[in-house]
């Protein structure tokens, strides 16, 4: 039976094994809908392999995943779902860790509606019950585990991050010989020498990430979802270092979702806020909780014209006039801190 915790009063369960991937850039695309009270679209994450899988690959040893046994105290995941979703209408090309829209009009639109949840999609994975079992079935697929609970996760794919123009200038250095020169090696490499950017160098890394974040899937990933995790995997993929080191995540938040607050401010017009409580940003978006996982973000917010979008970070965000009733801010920034603010 799964533990019932109260985020007032327990420890939150940390499930991300940062020590095999570490996120080191997340680029959010995210329209927020007043009507619905929910904010949806796609976040992008950009992983470093973990200093613990170095290290024991490093010496030879086999790299274990010990988290299994945490997911499996957590209770049963959520089946998988592939959803049969028009993902075209979304982009990928946002940042932020925290923010925040207020608007001037009683009531905002977004052009759809979205009705989906998880139960309405077909399943495709097993449980993380099947999962903790890996290595009494044979299946040694390396599996991601990021924090996230209150999320409904449409969709999980690869990015193919080799399609964006002059990244391969990423590679030129690169010795890639043999097996190294598959493409699937080529497009992590092309991550590696990306989040490995000098810090001088940081607005040309901006500007790949923005681009390497809106290049074209090339394979969904299985999912399963728990209550307080999303796990990945991909068939055949046994380590960290060869697992997709750029993934997109479609999903959608919860109204009831508790790093999210819907409310109104003092004249009565419409409100929302994040600020990670009480559960931190995991019901925001996927990602890693741990102390450990500090990362940069950008992030491009949507909402109706009437609204306003603040967001944390160094560079001030610009409204951009997408069609009549709709407008979207971006934010491209190097900074830490995850809030959105939607307010009047």
């Amino acid at each position: 039976m799964e533990t019932q915790l109260d985020p007032m009063k327990d420890d939150l369960p940390l499930m991300a094994n940062t020590s095999y991937m570490l996120v080191k850039h997340y680029v959010l695309d995210l329209d927020v809908d007043f009507k619905s009270k929910v904010i949806e679209g796609s976040i992008v994450l950009f992983f470093e392999t973990g200093n613990q899988y170095v290290k024991t690959s490093s010496a030879g040893e086999e790299c274990c995943q010990s988290q299994f046994d945490e997911i499996c105290k957590m209770g049963p995941s959520e089946p998988c779902h592939i959803p049969m979703i028009n993902v075209s209408t979304c982009s990928s090309k946002m940042e932020y860790n925290d923010f925040a829209v207020s608007g001037k009009e009683e009531e905002a639109t977004s052009e759809e509606n979205s009705n989906h949840s998880n139960s309405e999609q077909a399943s495709g994975i097993s449980s993380s019950k099947d999962c903790c079992d890996i290595e009494n079935h044979g299946n040694k697929d390396f599996l991601l585990v990021l924090d996230c609970c209150d999320l409904c996760v449409l969709k999980v794919e690869e990015v193919d991050v080799a399609a964006v123009s002059d990244t391969e200038k990423f590679t030129r250095s690169a010795k890639l010989t043999g097996v190294s020169k598959k493409l699937e090696n080529l497009r992590n490499r092309i991550v590696h020498e990306l989040v490995t950017l000098p810090a001088d160098r940081w607005k040309e890394q901006l500007y790949y990430f923005s681009h390497c974040s809106q290049a074209p899937g090339c394979g969904e990933l299985l999912f399963s979802t728990g209550t307080w995790s999303l796990e990945i995997r991909k068939l055949g993929i046994q380590t960290p270092a060869d697992f997709p080191h750029a993934i997109r995540i479609w999903y959608k938040t919860k109204p009831e979702g508790r790093s999210v607050t819907w409310t109104t401010d003092q004249s009565g017009r419409p409100c929302v806020y994040t600020m990670g409580s009480p559960i931190n940003n995991r019901a925001l978006f996927p990602c890693q909780e741990p102390p450990i996982a500090l990362s940069t973000w950008q992030a491009t917010v949507r909402t109706a014209a009437g609204f306003v979008v603040l967001m944390s970070g160094e560079n001030s965000a610009e409204p951009v006039q997408l069609r009549e009733g709709e407008i979207y801010f971006s934010r491209q920034i190097i900074f830490n801190t995850f809030i959105i603010r939607i307010q009047a």
